[in-house]
C-alpha cells in the first residue's frame, strides 16, 4: 500500500483504530499526534503539551495541507489561472499529466494578475545572460609586484579560467544548449586580459609566483595568532583559486579556530561558510560538512537565549552549509545525533518576531530535509518526491544550467503536492488563503516550520542562486515569473534577497546591479502575485531602504530614484539590521600578502636550477636499462628499470638501492632519471637533487645541506625547503665515496622535523659483501626503530641484451661519420670470441666500439683474438691518447706550448699520457683513500699542484687525459677508469717487458727480489678491499705470462722476506681470481696472512711451513697438499665438520636457547646434540618410523616430532620421556610445528588434515580439513593467530588459528611443497616440486606474489629464514644447500658437499650457523659469515652430463642439463673457445668426425643436429627418432653416424647427405649407448634393459644379441677396447666384461670386477688404462699388458690403483684425452675437472693422479691433505679437514 492510497483512510481514523498504528508507522509525521514527533508542526519542545507559542488547533484539511507541503495560500486559490506566454521563454513545457494550473483549478478562488509588461522586461531587466561575476583590477606587469589581494586574485582566476579552456578544448568537449542566443556565456577576454596572460604563459616562474603566494598566504594565515576580520575576509577571497591540498589545510583551520572559539567569533563564521561555498569540485569531502554542521548546531544550542543577530549569522550558516551537504551528496546524517537536534532547535525559533530569522530557520529547515539521515529503508521508501528532488539538484549542480530542465523539475515536485492533494478534497475544502485570512508570512512560517516536508520553494530558491552564481540572469528572471511555486511568500522572500545580494555585490557590473534594484521595484509595483502579501512587501522596501543607504554612489542613487519613482519617498528609512551581502568584502588592505611579499621566493631559484640540470643532462646516447631482482635471477625474469623506480617513487618506501657492476650504467641512469625528473617538474612537487656523494664532504651528516649550497641556495632558504618541501635525492658513487654507514639513517631523512625525502642510491654490488643491507635499509620509527625492509626496495642493473647492444651501437654509429656502420661492427662483435658478452657491460662496450678499428686491424682471422676487460682498457686509453696527440698536432699553439709538445712528442706522448693518469691515479689512492674527485684550488703546497698546476708540460698531460672538471672538481672518466690506471701503478706492462710476444721471457733464474719492486702499492695497501682492482690485475694476469711472473715472484719473495707477505696475500689472491691453478706447486714457506683463497686450486701443492693464517680456505681443492707445520691460526673453511648417523637424517631442530640440534632418524629415533662440542648426549626412541618434522617449544622445555607412524609425540627435552603422544592423524604425518605462545601445536598430514593441539595438556583442539591434497608444509605466523599451509593440491591456505576459518581464498602456486613465515611476519617464501623459490607479501586479505626464481635443479624439500629475515636457506633433492638474500633473491653461497638429497635446512638461533640433514646420513653446519666472505657467489650446479675430445685432444665438448648450454673448452686450460646457439641447450650427447671438422649432436628434441666446426653452423638436422637421442658414434671413416634414441632405435646416417641408411630395431628398451667397431664393419649398443646387440653396418642386420641380468642397475655403456676388435660393456653392477672377438657374443671375460656400481667406463687410447665413474668418485685400473692379457685374472676391488674422491655428486661421464695419460670427468655437481695420470719414475710403481684444472662450483676438498705438526689449527677445523679425508702424515702408497 502507497502512502498516497493511506490518505483516503485520515478521515476514519477514529473508527479503525487497530490501522491508525501501522498508519503512524508509515507516515513521515503522525498524523493523530504530530506534536510528539521531533518536528512537531505545532510544538517541536514540549511533547504532549502546547506551549505558549502554539498556534491556533488546526483542521485535519491544513494537517494534510502542512503535511505534503503546499502553502495555505495555494489552498484557496480558485480563479484558473491563465496561459503566460513570455516572448523570451525558450521552450513549451508539455506533460502527459494535467498541468499544474489545471490542477488546482478548483482551488483558486481570487483571479491573477495581468501579465507585465513583456517589452519592457525582456529589453530593461537582465535581458541577456553573461559571463560569470568576478573580480577585476588593474593588471600587473610582468615586473610589476603585485600588492593588493583582489589583484592576486584576478590574476589567479584569469590563468585558472584560461587552464580550464585550455582543458576543455585539448579534450574535444563540446556544450551545446536548446537556444545558443540564452546560454551563459563564456568568460571573454578583454584585450589588456589577452595580452597579460600571453605573456604570463611565457613566464613559467611568473605563474609559479602567483600560487606560491596564495599557498604561502595560507600557512601565514593558519600560523597567525590573531585572525581579525580583514584577515579572514582577505583570506577567503581566495578559496575559488586554492589549489586542494591549501585548500583543505585552510579549512581545517577554520573549523578547529571556530570550534576553539569561546564566544561565537562572527568573523570566523562568515569566512568559514564562504569558505565551504568556494571549494572546488572534489576538495571538499562529507566529514568536513557534517563536522561544520556539528559544530554550528552547538553553537545554536547554546547562543539561542541570547543576540538574534548572532542567532540569525548562525542560522544563515547553517542554510549555506546545508545547501553544501545537499550539493556534494552527503549521506547517513546521524538522525539521532545530528538531524534530528538541528530540527528541533530550528523549529523552536518560530516564536521569534523576526521575520527575516524566521525565513533564515525555514530555509535551513527546508535545506536539512534534502540531507539524508540514516533512517531505514522502509522510512526512506515513504519519503514522497525524492526522485523528483534528486533530479532537480542534480540539474542545478551541472557545469551549464538548463533552464528547461529545471523548470520541468520543479513543475514534477509541485505536482506531487497537487496530486496528494487531490486524494482527499475534504480535508482542504473551504480552506481560505493567507490573504484572505489575514495571515502573512511569519504564520506561514510558525507553522510550517517543523513540518518534515520538502517543499518545492527551496529547490527554485536553490536554483535561482545557481543561475546567478552562472550569471545566467536572463534565466533567473524567466525562472522568477515560471516557477510554479512563485506564489509561495517564502519564494518571493528568498528571490527578493537574492536580488538585494545582486545590488550591493561590486563584483556586478553597475548596470546589473541597477536591474536588480529595477527588478525589486518592478516586482513591488507591477507584479500582483508579488504584491499580494504585506509582509513579503515590508521585505522588499526593508531592502531598497537599506540598497537606499548603500555607500556606492551608482546603488545609492538607483534606489533613491526608486523610491521617488514609487512615490515611497515618505515611507521612513528601515535599516536591514543585518549586513545584506553573500560574501564578505575584500578588504582595501592586504596584511597578509604584504607578509608574505617578504618572504623570498624560492621556486625562482628552483627554476633556475631546472634550466641548469636539464641542459646539463643530455645525453648522446641513452638505452633504457632492464634490471632483476638479483644476480642470479635468469635472464628473462628483467624487468624495465624506469617502470620500477616509477613504482618505488609513487609508494611509501623511502630508500631505492640501484646495484650493478661497474660500467654498468647505475651513473648513466641516476642522471637521466634526474633529467627526466627535472623536465617533469611541477611546482611544489618533488624536487630532483643529484648528488655525487664523493664530491661531499659530510655526507654523513649534512647532506642535502651541503648540496643546496653548492646549488648557491642560502641557509634560510634551505630551511624552508627542508621544513616544506619533498625531496627525490639521487646519490650516486656510494662506493666512490668510501661510506661503510646509513645515510639515510645518519641524516635523520623522514624523521620529525627533518627532510623529506626519497633516496635513491647506486653502488657497485662488488663493493662490499652480501651482509649489506643495514647500510641501506631506513628505521621504521616506533619505539624500537628498528630497520624496516617495507621501506626499502633494490634493483639489480642488467648487463645489456643483444637487442640493447645493437640499439647501442646504431646511435653510436650516426653520431659523426664513420667508416665503420652498425653491420660492421655488430659483425665484429660476434665473430671475436666472448667479445658480446665482455661488452653486456654499457661502459666496456663504449670503449669496445672506440677501441675495435684498431684491435681488428690487420687481424685475418678474428676467432683467435682473445679480449679482456683490461684488454679494452688498454686500447681505449691508447686511443684515447693518439686522438689528443693529432688534436694537439693540428691546434695552434703557443710558441711555449708547441716547445713542450715537441719535447712530449720525442719523449712518446702517448706512454707520457697514460703515465700521468697513472701517477695521478696512485697519488688519488695514497692521499685521498681513493676519494675519486679531486678537489684544486691552485695551492702550489699541495700534492694535486702537480697534476694540476697551469704549467704547459702537465695542462697539455692533463688536457690529454681522460678527465672531466666540473668547476675546480677533478675526476677520471669513470670510477673504474681511476681503478684501472691504480692497477697499471701496481703492475705497469710497460715497466715490466711490454708485450708478451715481442719481449723476451723473464729468466727464470733470476732472484724473486730483483724481479719485485716492494715499493709497489702491493706492498703497503690491502687490495682485498679493493675489488675492482682486483679484477683488473686478474685480467692481467690472463693476458701477460709477465704479470703472472711477477705476482708468483712476489709469492716467492715472501718466504725470505717477511716484509713481503701482504704483496703476497695480494698477489696470490689475484691469481686464484685470475683462475690460476697451483697444482703441485712449490709453496714452501709463503707468507699470506689474511688472503683470500676462496675456490682455489691447490692439488697436490707443497705448503710445508706456510703462513695461512687467516686465510679464507672456504670451498678450496687442496686434495694431497702437504699442509705440515702450516700456520693456520684463524683460518676459515665456511663450514663445519658434519655429524655422522647410522640412519638416514630426515628432519632436524635447534633448540631457541642454541644449546641442542636435534636430528631426526629414518628409523623413528631423536638424536640429541650438545651445539658446544657437537656430540651426541641423547636418543629418544618411541616413534616407529621415520622422525618426518621436528621443532622445540619456545622455551626449549619440549621437543615436538612428527613421524610417518602417524603420531606426533611431546617430548621432555631435558630426560627424553614422552609428555604426550597425539593421535588421531590417519596417514603419515608431513610437519608439525609449535605455536610462537608454547601452548599450541599444530600437526600436518598426508590425510589432508592439519590439527591444533594444547600443549600443556595434549587434548586435540580443532582439525581443519579444508585442503584438497596431502598437506606437505605448514608454517605459524609470529603472533601465532594465522598458519599457512601448502600441499599436493598446489594451493597456498591461510586460516585463523581461533575459529578455523580461511582468512582469505587460497592461493595458486603451483607444485608449493614447503612453505615457511618470515619473523617479521609480512612476508611468507614458499618451494615448489619444480626448484622455484617464491616470495610473497603477506596482506590483509590475500598473498601478494613478490620475487620467484629457480633455485635448484630439483624439488626444494625445505626453506627458512634467517632470525633477522635476512637469508634465506634451501635445500633439495639436488644434494645441495643454498643462502639467498631474502631481499633480493641474490644466491648468496651454494653448500655442496651432501652426496645424497638433503631432507631439512635449519639456522641457529644466533643465526650464524645452517643445520642440514641428509639422506646421506649426516648433518652439515655451515658458517654463514664465511660463505659470505669470498669474491664470488656464481656457483653453477647444473649436473655436467657427457664430455668427448675432439681426435687431436686440444678440442672438449661438454654437455649439461637442460639449463646449461652445450660448450666447448680448451683442452689444456678449460678455457672456454665456445659456447653452442641457444636451441642446442638440451643436449644429451656429442661426437666429433675422426677428422675433427663436424660434431654430432643428439639431445632431448628428437633429432641429431651436425654440426661444422669451421662454420660454425648446422648443416644439417637429421630427423626420425620419434623421442631423444641418448648417444652417438662416428665411423672410423666419418661417412656413417649411428645414433641410439629413446624409442628403443639405432639409426644409421649418411653424413654426407643427412640421409637415413638404416633403422636397427631390436632392443626392448630406450639405448644408451653405441660404438662402431675400429674397421667399421660393425655396430655395437645396449639399452637400459641390459640388452648388447651387434650389428652389421653395411646391412643393418642384428648379428648378436645378449641380455644380461643387471638386477636394478640401469646405467649401461659400451665401447671397443683398443687396438683389438673385442667390445667392452658395463652394466653399472661394478663389472666391465671383454667379449670374444667372434662378433657373436657368446662368452666373455670380466676385466674388473669390483663391488662398487659404476656409471662409466674409458678405455685409455694406449688400451693399457681404463677409469670408472661411480657415485662420488673415479678408479684407475692398469690393465695386463697384451702378453699377460688372456691369461689374467679379473681385478677386483684391492687392484685398484688410485681412488679419485671429493666429487659431491655422481661422476656421469669419464673419457680419455687421445694419446695422453690425461681424461676428464663430468660430474652431477656440476663439475669438470681434467686429471693427469703420472707413473713413478722410481721403478716402484707408484702411480699419482693430479689435478690439471677444474671449471664449475667450488667444494672444499681435502683427502689425503697432510695435516703433520700443522700451528693454530683449531679442533672443529681438524676434525673437518680429517672427515674429508686429510691425514696427519704422508701417505706411502
Amino acid at each position: 500500500m502507497c502512502a498516497y492510497t493511506l490518505l483516503s483512510t485520515v478521515t476514519n481514523v477514529k473508527k479503525y483504530t487497530p490501522q491508525l498504528t501501522f498508519i503512524q508507522f508509515l507516515l513521515p509525521v503522525p498524523l493523530t499526534t504530530m506534536h510528539n514527533h521531533p518536528l512537531d508542526q505545532l510544538d517541536a519542545n514540549v511533547p504532549g503539551k502546547e506551549s505558549a507559542n502554539t498556534a491556533p488547533p488546526l483542521r485535519k484539511r491544513d494537517k494534510s495541507i502542512d503535511f505534503l507541503g503546499i502553502p495555505r495560500s495555494l489552498s484557496k486559490v480558485k480563479a484558473k489561472r491563465p496561459t503566460r506566454s513570455w516572448k523570451f521563454r525558450t521552450r513549451s513545457r508539455q506533460s502527459a499529466k494535467p498541468s499544474i494550473a489545471s490542477q488546482v483549478d478548483n482551488l483558486q478562488d481570487k483571479p491573477l494578475s495581468q501579465a507585465p509588461d513583456e517589452d519592457w522586461l525582456h529589453s530593461v531587466i537582465f535581458p541577456e545572460n553573461v559571463a560569470k561575476p568576478t573580480v577585476k583590477t588593474a593588471l600587473p606587469g610582468l615586473q610589476d609586484r603585485i600588492e593588493r589581494t583582489d589583484q592576486l586574485l584576478y590574476c589567479s582566476m584569469l590563468l585558472r579560467q584560461d587552464s580550464v579552456i585550455s582543458s576543455s578544448s585539448d579534450a574535444g568537449e563540446k556544450k551545446a544548449t536548446d537556444d545558443p542566443a540564452n546560454a551563459p556565456q563564456a568568460p571573454t577576454l578583454n584585450k589588456a586580459e589577452q595580452t597579460w596572460l600571453t605573456e604570463v604563459k611565457g613566464d613559467p616562474i611568473r605563474q609559479d609566483r602567483m600560487q606560491w603566494l596564495v599557498t604561502k598566504m595560507v600557512e601565514r594565515f593558519i600560523a597567525d595568532a590573531t585572525k581579525d576580520s580583514t584577515k579572514v575576509a582577505e583570506i577567503v577571497a581566495l578559496g575559488p583559486v586554492l589549489q586542494r591540498e591549501p585548500y583543505r589545510k585552510l579549512l581545517s583551520a577554520f573549523i578547529r579556530d571556530f570550534d576553539d572559539s569561546r564566544i561565537l567569533d562572527v568573523n570566523l563564521l562568515q569566512g568559514l561558510v564562504q569558505l565551504v561555498q568556494s571549494a572546488s569540485p572534489g576538495y571538499l569531502v562529507s566529514d568536513d560538512l557534517v563536522k561544520v554542521l556539528s559544530l554550528l548546531r552547538t553553537h545554536l544550542e547554546d547562543t539561542h537565549q541570547h543576540s538574534s543577530e548572532h542567532l540569525c549569522h548562525l542560522t544563515l550558516a547553517v542554510s549555506r552549509i546545508l545547501d553544501a551537504m545537499a550539493d556534494h551528496k552527503v549521506q547517513d546524517l546521524d538522525r539521532v545525533v545530528e538531524h534530528e537536534p538541528l530540527s528541533a532547535v530550528l523549529s523552536g525559533m518560530r516564536g521569534s518576531s523576526d521575520p527575516y530569522l524566521m525565513y533564515q530557520a525555514c530555509y535551513a529547515f527546508q535545506a536539512l530535509q534534502y540531507v539524508p539521515d540514516d533512517e531505514t529503508v522502509l522510512q526512506a521508501v515513504l519519503r514522497h518526491s525524492t526522485g523528483v528532488v534528486d533530479g532537480l539538484v542534480k540539474v542545478t549542480s551541472v557545469f551549464k544550467l538548463d533552464l528547461g530542465s529545471v523548470l520541468e523539475e520543479l513543475e514534477k515536485l509541485q505536482g506531487v503536492a497537487v496530486s496528494a492533494i487531490g486524494i482527499a478534497t475534504t480535508v482542504y475544502e473551504g480552506v481560505g488563503s493567507l490573504h484572505e485570512s489575514g495571515r502573512g508570512v511569519l504564520e506561514s512560517l510558525k507553522e510550517g516550520l517543523g513540518s518534515g516536508q520538502k517543499r518545492p520553494w527551496y529547490p527554485a530558491i536553490r536554483a535561482a542562486y545557481a543561475f546567478v552564481q552562472a550569471g545566467q540572469l536572463k534565466d533567473l528572471k524567466q525562472l522568477i515569473y515560471e516557477a510554479p511555486c512563485r506564489q509561495d511568500p517564502l519564494f518571493q522572500w528568498g528571490i527578493c534577497q537574492l536580488l538585494g545580494e545582486i545590488a550591493v555585490d561590486p563584483v556586478w557590473a553597475v548596470t546589473v546591479r541597477q536591474q536588480a534594484i529595477d527588478f525589486l521595484g518592478h516586482l513591488y509595483k507591477e507584479d500582483q502575485e508579488w504584491g499580494r502579501d504585506e509582509s513579503v512587501k515590508g521585505w522588499m522596501l526593508t531592502i531598497l531602504s537599506t540598497l537606499r543607504s548603500s555607500s556606492d554612489e551608482s546603488v545609492n542613487n538607483r534606489a533613491v530614484a526608486l523610491f521617488q519613482k514609487l512615490d515611497l519617498g515618505n515611507t521612513p528609512r528601515t535599516q536591514h539590521p543585518y549586513p545584506l551581502r553573500s560574501h564578505l568584502p575584500i578588504p582595501e588592505s592586504s596584511p597578509i600578502l604584504s607578509k608574505v611579499q617578504c618572504i623570498p621566493y624560492m621556486e625562482y631559484e628552483l627554476y633556475k636550477l631546472q634550466m641548469q640540470r636539464i641542459n646539463d643532462g643530455n645525453m648522446s646516447i641513452y638505452i633504457s636499462p632492464m634490471a632483476k631482482a638479483s644476480l642470479q635471477a635468469q635472464d628473462n625474469e628483467v624487468f624495465p628499470l624506469m617502470e620500477n623506480m616509477q613504482e618505488f617513487l609513487s609508494s611509501s618506501r623511502q630508500v631505492m638501492l640501484i646495484l650493478g657492476d661497474s660500467g654498468v650504467g647505475k651513473s648513466t641512469f641516476n642522471k637521466y632519471l634526474e633529467h627526466r625528473l627535472w623536465t617533469e617538474y611541477k611546482r611544489g612537487g618533488s624536487i630532483p637533487l643529484f648528488t655525487n656523494l664523493p664530491a661531499l664532504e659530510r655526507p654523513a651528516k649534512d647532506l642535502m645541506g651541503e648540496q643546496l649550497k653548492r646549488h648557491d641556495f642560502s641557509e634560510e632558504q634551505i630551511q624552508e625547503l627542508k621544513q616544506h618541501r619533498q625531496f627525490i635525492v639521487i646519490c650516486d658513487g656510494y662506493d666512490e665515496s668510501q661510506l661503510t654507514i646509513n645515510i639515510h639513517n645518519s641524516n635523520g631523512f623522514n624523521t620529525s622535523g627533518q627532510w623529506k625525502v626519497k633516496l635513491v642510491i647506486s653502488c657497485r654490488s662488488q663493493y662490499f659483501g652480501h651482509d649489506y643491507h643495514d647500510r641501506f635499509v631506513p628505521n621504521g620509527g616506533g619505539h624500537y626503530n628498528r630497520p624496516s625492509v617495507d621501506l626499502f626496495q633494490q634493483a639489480v642493473i642488467a648487463p645489456f641484451s643483444t637487442e640493447q647492444i645493437k640499439d647501442y651501437v646504431e646511435q653510436y654509429a650516426l653520431l659523426e661519420p664513420r667508416t665503420w656502420r652498425t653491420e660492421d661492427y655488430m659483425d665484429k662483435l660476434t665473430i671475436i670470441p666472448n667479445l658480446m658478452d665482455l661488452v653486456k657491460n654499457p661502459f666496456l662496450l663504449s670503449l669496445a666500439l672506440e677501441a675495435l678499428p684498431g684491435v681488428v686491424e690487420s687481424k685475418q682471422d678474428l676467432s683467435t683474438i682473445r679480449i679482456t676487460r683490461t684488454q679494452l682498457y688498454d686500447t681505449f686509453v691508447e686511443h684515447w691518447s693518439n686522438v689528443n696527440k693529432r688534436r694537439l698536432q693540428s691546434n695552434t699553439l703557443s710558441m711555449a706550448d708547441r716547445i713542450v709538445f715537441d719535447e712530449l712528442l720525442d719523449m712518446g706522448f702517448v706512454s707520457k699520457s697514460i703515465d700521468y693518469s697513472t701517477r695521478l691515479a696512485l697519488a688519488i689512492f695514497e692521499q685521498q683513500e681513493g676519494n675519486p674527485i679531486v678537489q684544486y684550488v691552485h695551492d702550489k703546497n699541495s700534492w694535486k699542484a702537480q697534476f694540476f698546476r697551469q704549467d704547459a708540460e702537465v695542462r697539455l698531460l692533463r688536457d690529454s687525459s681522460p678527465l672531466t672538471r666540473i668547476g675546480n672538481l677533478h675526476r677520471f672518466l669513470h670510477r673504474s677508469m681511476l681503478e684501472y690506471f691504480f692497477s697499471r701503478a701496481i703492475f705497469d706492462p710497460s715497466s715490466h717487458g711490454g708485450d708478451d710476444v715481442s719481449t723476451p721471457q723473464m729468466n727464470p733464474g733470476t732472484p724473486d727480489d730483483q724481479l719485485v719492486d716492494t715499493n709497489s702499492h702491493l706492498f703497503t695497501r690491502n687490495l682485498l678491499a679493493e675489488p675492482s682492482v682486483i679484477q683488473f690485475l686478474s685480467d692481467r694476469v690472463k693476458q701477460s705470462v709477465r704479470c703472472k711472473e711477477y705476482f708468483l715472484a712476489v709469492i716467492g719473495l715472501s718466504k725470505s722476506n717477511a716484509q713481503a707477505s701482504r704483496a703476497a696475500a695480494n698477489a696470490i689472491t689475484i691469481l686464484v681470481r685470475a683462475g690460476v691453478q697451483f697444482h703441485g706447486a712449490d709453496l714452501r714457506g709463503i707468507r699470506i696472512p689474511g688472503a683470500d683463497l676462496t675456490g682455489g686450486q691447490f692439488d697436490s701443492a707443497q705448503l710445508q711451513d706456510a703462513d695461512l693464517t687467516g686465510v679464507n680456505l672456504s670451498k678450496t681443492w687442496i686434495r694431497q697438499a702437504d699442509l705440515s707445520r702450516a700456520g693456520m691460526d684463524g683460518t676459515q673453511f665456511g663450514e663445519l665438520p658434519y655429524l655422522e648417523e647410522l640412519e638416514k637424517v630426515i628432519s632436524c631442530a635447534f633448540s631457541p636457547d642454541g644449546k641442542f640440534l636435534a636430528a631426526g632418524l629414518a628409523n623413528g629415533n631423536i638424536s640429541i646434540y650438545d651445539t658446544a662440542t657437537w656430540t651426541r648426549i641423547q636418543v629418544f626412541q618411541g616413534h616407529q618410523d621415520r622422525v618426518t618434522s621436528l621443532a622445540y617449544s619456545p622455551n626449549s622445555q619440549q621437543l615436538l616430532s612428527g613421524s610417518y607412524d602417524e603420531t606426533a609425540r611431546l617430548w621432555n627435552s631435558e630426560t627424553g620421556s614422552t609428555d604426550f603422544i597425539l593421535e588421531g592423524h590417519t596417514d603419515r604425518l608431513a610437519v608439525v610445528e609449535f605455536s610462537p605462545t608454547g601452548q599450541q601445536v599444530a600437526t600436518a598430514s598426508g590425510d589432508r588434515s592439519v590439527r591444533l593441539w594444547d600443549a600443556r595438556t595434549g587434548a586435540s583442539v580443532f582439525t581443519w580439513t579444508e585442503s584438497a591434497g596431502k598437506v606437505t608444509s605448514i608454517s605459524y605466523s609470529p603472533n601465532g593467530n594465522i598458519i599457512a599451509s601448502v600441499g599436493k593440491d598446489g594451493m597456498i591456505r591461510i586460516f585463523d588459528t581461533l575459529t578455523g576459518l580461511l582468512v582469505f581464498v587460497p592461493c595458486e602456486g603451483i607444485g608449493q611443497y614447503c612453505v615457511t613465515y618470515s619473523l617479521d611476519g609480512q612476508r611468507i617464501a614458499t618451494g615448489s616440486v619444480r626448484g622455484r623459490l617464491r616470495l610473497w607479501e603477506v596482506t590483509a586479505t590475500t598473498l601478494r606474489p613478490e620475487r620467484n626464481w629457480v633455485a635448484h635443479s630439483s624439488g626444494i624439500n625445505g626453506i627458512v629464514f634467517s632470525p633477522d629475515d635476512r637469508w634465506i636457506a634451501s635445500c633439495s633433492r639436488d644434494r645441495t644447500v643454498k643462502l639467498w638474500d631474502s631481499r633480493s633473491g641474490l644466491l648468496v653461497s651454494s653448500f655442496l658437499n651432501h652426496v645424497k638429497t638433503v631432507s631439512c635446512v635449519r639456522f641457529s638461533p644466533n643465526g650464524l650457523y645452517i643445520a642440514s640433514a641428509s639422506y646421506d646420513k649426516t648433518l652439515r653446519l655451515w658458517e654463514v659469515n664465511s660463505s659470505r666472505a669470498g669474491f664470488d657467489s656464481h656457483d653453477t650446479t647444473y649436473p655436467q652430463l657427457y664430455a668427448t675430445y675432439s681426435p687431436d685432444g686440444q678440442q672438449l665438448l661438454i654437455t649439461g642439463s637442460q639449463f646449461a648450454l652445450l660448450r666447448r673448452l680448451n683442452a689444456d686450460s678449460g678455457d672456454l673457445d665456445f659456447v653452442f646457439p641457444e636451441h642446442l641447450h638440451n643436449t644429451c650427447c656429442a661426437a666429433f668426425s675422426p677428422d675433427g671438422l663436424q660434431i654430432a649432436i643428439g639431445g632431448r628434441e628428437n633429432e641429431v643436429t651436425l654440426w661444422s666446426v669451421e662454420s660454425r653452423a648446422a648443416f644439417f638436422v637429421l630427423s626420425g627418432h620419434k623421442s631423444g637421442v641418448g648417444s652417438v658414434a662416428f665411423s672410423p671413416c666419418g661417412r656413417w653416424l649411428a645414433s641410439g634414441g629413446l624409442d628403443k632405435t639405432v639409426r644409421l646416417w649418411d653424413t654426407r647427405s643427412g640421409a637415413a641408411v638404416h633403422v636397427l630395431i631390436g632392443h626392448k628398451g630406450s639405448v644408451q649407448s653405441v660404438a662402431f667397431s675400429p674397421d667399421g664393419r660393425w655396430i655395437a649398443s645396449v639399452c637400459w634393459k641390459g640388452i648388447v646387440q651387434l650389428w652389421e653396418a653395411g646391412t643393418g642386420e642384428l648379428k648378436a644379441d645378449k641380455a644380461i641380468d643387471i638386477g636394478l642397475h640401469r646405467t649401461n655403456a659400451i665401447a671397443y677396447k683398443p687396438g683389438c676388435l673385442q667390445v667392452a660393456s658395463c652394466h653399472g653392477d661394478g663389472t666391465i666384461r671383454l667379449w670374444d672377438d667372434d662378433q657373436q657374443l657368446q662368452d666373455f671375460r670380466y676385466i674388473v670386477r669390483q663391488d662398487t656400481y659404476s656409471y662409466k667406463f674409458a678405455f685409455s687410447s694406449c688400451g693399457q688404462w681404463v677409469a670408472t665413474a661411480h657415485r662420488t668418485s673415479v678408479r684407475l685400473w692398469r690393465l695386463p699388458s697384451p702378453d699377460q692379457d688372456q691369461e689374467a685374472v679379473p681385478l677386483q676391488d684391492h687392484d685398484c690403483v688410485t681412488i679419485i674422491k671429493g666429487f659431491t655428486g655422481a661422476v656421469n661421464d669419464v673419457v680419455w684425452r687421445p694419446n695422453k695419460l690425461e681424461f676428464v670427468t663430468a660430474s652431477d655437481e656440476g663439475s669438470i675437472r681434467a686429471w693427469r695420470v703420472v707413473e713413478d719414475k722410481d721403478g716402484l710403481g707408484r702411480v699419482s693422479v693430479d689435478l690439471v684444472w677444474s671449471s664449475g662450483p667450488a667444494v672444499l676438498v681435502a683427502s689425503s691433505a697432510v695435516l703433520g705438526d700443522v700451528i693454530g689449527l683449531g679442533a672443529m677445523n681438524r676434525r673437518l679437514l680429517e672427515q674429508r679425508g686429510a691425514t696427519g702424515s704422508v701417505s706411502s702408497n
